[in-house]
């Protein structure tokens, strides 16, 4: 027991340390031109969020109070309330930025066909040039994911799938700004849209879970969102993020800047010319899919707990960590 408590404490200094070295990295990389901007999106993200928290700290305390006090007032307690508006930045964010992303991919064709993603007229694939629609939306995102990240591990109550959720801000900041980098920006779009809107469904079942609006005293609200939310989750991180994001990397990449037989034999893992980041691109890109693996398992797992205690209470055992404010005294007092 006292080996994997150190060893969940060294991957959680590994995360917050490769956080940290990112953020140096973004910093570095970023167009000179760009880091007003996104010093000002990030004070920008700073400001909605404790605004969006407010409205719905407001918010949900008065529904909490007015229409579920035969649940027992759910949001009485501090603990719960502010999980519950920590949820709902999340989900403020994450419909922004669904609603940026589609503003960038309606005038383009990297959506419907990804062949498009990919310069077949330059030597690694890459565009040299992008719209600033697109530039500045890989500069918002980045200063989203660089205040997520340090608002995940130092402004919120840590859950139970703490480590996974840093891991995967690391690993999506990775992505961004190595994308950035070498110019595989069209590719970047999608990987922001298929992560966007896929989280919509699932910040709202958190949060009317934070309101116990399950079974028949709760409308079935959170059980109607949950198979919402499951559906939509595989559509999108399991069946679309390979089909569609990686099949793109994998292959067509090295089809728009290789010869065919070179292209095809995937033992050339650092091709040159051609996409020489090909492999530690598309490893980063696998990390990520296994993160969407994992919290597939976690929902079906959910899913299970649902039909037998209770959505609240199933929630609680397999990513809350504590709910109330008695829940965090009696952590104390352990």
């Amino acid at each position: 027991m006292v080996l994997s408590l150190s060893l969940e404490d060294l991957m959680h200094k590994a995360l917050v340390f490769i956080y940290f070295t990112l953020v140096g990295l973004v910093l570095f990389t970023l167009d000179q031109q760009y880091l007003p901007l996104l010093l000002l999106f990030i004070v920008f993200v700073a400001i909605f969020i404790h605004v969006v928290k407010t409205f719905f700290g407001m918010t949900g305390t008065w529904f909490s109070k007015t229409y579920l006090q035969h649940l027992g007032n759910p949001l009485r307690k501090k603990t719960a309330l502010k999980k519950f508006c920590d949820q709902g930045w999340f989900l403020a964010l994450h419909m922004s930025l669904s609603l940026a992303d589609l503003f960038v991919l309606k005038d383009e064709t990297w959506w419907h066909d990804t062949k498009t993603c990919w310069d077949s007229t330059s030597p690694n694939g890459a565009f040299k040039e992008n719209r600033f629609a697109v530039h500045a939306l890989y500069v918002f995102q980045l200063g989203m994911y660089i205040y997520v990240g340090f608002s995940c591990e130092y402004l919120e109550v840590h859950r139970k799938d703490h480590l996974v959720m840093m891991g995967h801000h690391v690993v999506t900041i990775a992505l961004i700004i190595w994308s950035y980098a070498v110019g595989y920006l069209p590719i970047g779009v999608i990987i922001m849209f298929l992560h966007d809107v896929s989280d919509i469904p699932l910040d709202m079942l958190k949060m009317v879970n934070y309101l116990k609006m399950e079974d028949r005293k709760g409308w079935f609200v959170t059980e109607i969102l949950f198979v919402i939310t499951l559906i939509e989750w595989i559509y999108f991180r399991v069946y679309l993020f390979p089909t569609k994001l990686m099949n793109s990397t994998i292959y067509e990449l090295r089809y728009s800047c290789m010869p065919p037989e070179a292209a095809a034999d995937l033992t050339i893992l650092f091709p040159h010319p051609g996409p020489t980041h090909w492999f530690w691109f598309n490893l980063l890109f696998i990390s990520l899919y296994m993160l969407h693996i994992w919290w597939t398992f976690l929902l079906i797992r959910i899913l299970i707990g649902v039909l037998t205690v209770g959505a609240n209470s199933v929630s609680k055992e397999e990513y809350e960590g504590a709910s109330s404010d008695s829940d965090v005294d009696a952590k104390k007092s352990n």
